[in-house]
């Protein structure tokens, strides 16, 4: 078996373009060291590279309209995500068939007894619910964000994912619309709030638990829970522009 399949591929959400969905290390060989092992899945725009669609905004397709993306030519992105390291080569691997497309049951049972990452790169609401209801309904569990949580019309993926919020005034939005958050720390020194704990995979917390120890971000399908904080994180170009953004 490959060690990756397509799980879905059709129009994102955001703006119609097409996107697909691909989920590695299906054999439980994830060798991310902050998550641990968790299967990682992948939103990527068919047509477009990774790197590439992020320097002509085609990233929209699948970030929506994330602060963190930038000014759409590439420029100021604050998300930690390296587009051209696993996005791409997953990307690239994709384009030489190296997935093979797996059906809604074939995609369950290969995650089944699995933990999974929703949206290791691009953002959980860009695929049709319905799609990640089908392939968790067996998983042992999951962990998953988004920034379109202010969208209405995806009220429903609460139960599936954490609100990311950047303020605190945004975690505050996001708890009163039923939402658990998961809260970027900007500028550095905001303060853990009432009701947050800090993610214990991060520097601050001494990297205690992996994500697949811990799978505290699971929205609020399994049992309504506290929300979750951490230090904005990232290389080193992320970071100056993190500083930049919110010196003020």
């Amino acid at each position: 078996m490959a060690n990756g399949i397509e799980v879905w591929r059709g129009p994102s959400r955001l703006d119609g373009e097409p996107i697909v969905v691909i989920a590695t290390g299906v054999k439980g060989s994830s060798k991310n060291a902050k998550t641990g092992g968790m299967v990682q899945t992948y939103i990527l725009r068919q047509d477009i590279a990774p790197h590439e669609a992020v320097k002509v905004g085609a990233d929209a397709s699948i970030c929506g309209d994330c602060k963190h993306r930038g000014d759409g030519t590439g420029k100021g992105r604050t998300c930690y995500v390296t587009v051209f390291q696993g996005p791409l080569s997953t990307w690239k691997a994709w384009t030489r068939g190296a997935y093979p497309i797996a059906s809604h049951g074939e995609a369950r049972r290969t995650m089944a007894g699995k933990r999974v990452r929703l949206g290791t790169y691009g953002d959980p609401a860009a695929v049709p619910l319905e799609v990640w209801e089908s392939l968790l309904v067996d998983a042992l569990g999951w962990t998953g964000y988004t920034h379109q949580w202010q969208n209405p019309t995806n009220a429903e993926y609460a139960d599936y994912l954490m609100a990311s919020a950047d303020t605190p005034e945004e975690a505050r939005e996001a708890w009163a619309e039923g939402w658990r958050t998961f809260r970027v720390s900007m500028p550095l020194h905001d303060a853990r709030m009432s009701g947050e704990a800090v993610c214990p995979a991060s520097e601050e917390a001494g990297k205690k638990l992996q994500c697949a120890d811990c799978m505290a971000c699971h929205g609020t399908a399994l049992g309504r829970r506290g929300s979750i904080t951490i230090r904005a994180h990232g290389s080193s170009a992320v970071m100056k522009n993190v500083r930049e953004r919110y010196a003020a």
